[in-house]
């Protein structure tokens, strides 16, 4: 069969570029204009404080053990949720080190911590 056989007035399909794809590459393209640009950064709901720290932040937390020994361990935080029985900000921190054995760092225990304690630091 010959390539003009297929299609009417001896086009072939393969060179037509049919109307339906391109009205929707338009509408696509038209699209991008009119929907919402994300905005860096972190935005808490107007109905929460702002949070004290934020995503990378060095931090320090002064805890005592059950044999009332004090400690402070530096670390990053990672994440940051609203904790809603405290009624006050919770953090995700990696812990890079600080008064335990080196051996013990770096440590994520995956554990909340309430901003209580929680300084901000230049330490690493």
């Amino acid at each position: 069969m010959p390539l003009s056989a297929d299609c009417p007035n001896g086009r072939s399909q393969l060179l037509m570029f049919p109307r339906r794809e391109l009205l929707q590459k338009i509408a696509s393209a038209a699209l991008l204009f009119f929907v919402p640009r994300s905005r860096s950064g972190f935005e808490s709901p107007k109905k929460y404080p702002a949070p004290k720290f934020c995503i990378g932040n060095k931090v320090a937390d002064h805890w005592t053990d059950e044999f009332n020994q004090d400690f402070i361990e530096y670390g990053e935080v990672l994440g940051i949720c609203w904790h809603p029985y405290e009624q006050a900000w919770a953090y995700l921190i990696s812990w890079t080190s600080g008064e335990m054995p080196d051996s013990s760092y770096p440590c994520f225990d995956e554990h909340l911590t309430v901003g209580g304690d929680l300084r901000l630091v230049s330490h690493d």
